[in-house]
């Protein structure tokens, strides 16, 4: 082999490995990450602001945030809960809302821990309550924020419940959905809340 054909074989080998590692590194960027079957996160993500439309609603509590589309009614219930109410049909009915709700913790610990310990207590809560077909999916991350996912539903309603950890342990942030049977599907109702959990931003 010449040494001018030595040269641009190199040339293409090394063109092709930093174009591969720039795809590797470019990939799963989103703000979304599900975690292992255990409930453990499957990567660590840095807390980064939510791009949002500049006509959302901010629903906000002491702690957190979430924002809505203009069509959303936000009911606010104090500093510690707020209300979110999906867009009303045209004979005024919603078909569902969410609560973002912060609550006092102890304090301490780790955040995958402490979002655990909870999962484990709203677990027990939800069980004595009455969920039906209770499942938990996978743990997900929204902007930093480690959340654990419960999906069950009622007679009359499809029901999600998300909380996590603030970092120095001080509080728990949870969202509850609640939508209607007769008004929407179990798909309309993800679709619904997939729209608004990427808002998600601890204060």
């Amino acid at each position: 082999m010449t040494t001018s054909r030595t040269i641009a074989v190199t040339a293409l080998i090394l063109t092709t490995t930093l174009t591969g590692t720039s795809c590797a590194s470019s990939a799963g960027s989103g703000t979304e990450s599900p975690s292992a079957p255990n409930g453990s996160a499957t990567a660590s993500e840095s807390p980064t602001s939510p791009s949002v439309p500049s006509d959302w609603q901010e629903v906000s509590v002491d702690a957190a945030q979430l924002h809505v589309p203009p069509d959303w009614t936000v009911e606010p219930g104090g500093a510690e809960t707020v209300s979110m109410v999906a867009p009303k049909d045209d004979l005024g009915y919603s078909p569902g809302f969410g609560n973002l709700l912060a609550s006092n913790l102890g304090g301490g610990g780790d955040v995958a821990t402490n979002v655990e310990t909870i999962a484990g207590y709203e677990k027990d809560r939800l069980t004595t309550g009455g969920a039906a077909h209770l499942k938990r999916l996978p743990d997900a991350t929204f902007n930093g924020a480690l959340f654990y996912h419960f999906q069950y539903e009622k007679d009359r309603t499809w029901n999600d419940s998300y909380a996590t950890v603030t970092e120095d342990g001080q509080q728990q942030i949870t969202i509850n959905w609640d939508f209607n049977k007769s008004d929407i599907d179990r798909k309309g109702a993800d679709a619904l809340i997939a729209k608004v959990m990427p808002t998600f931003e601890l204060l």
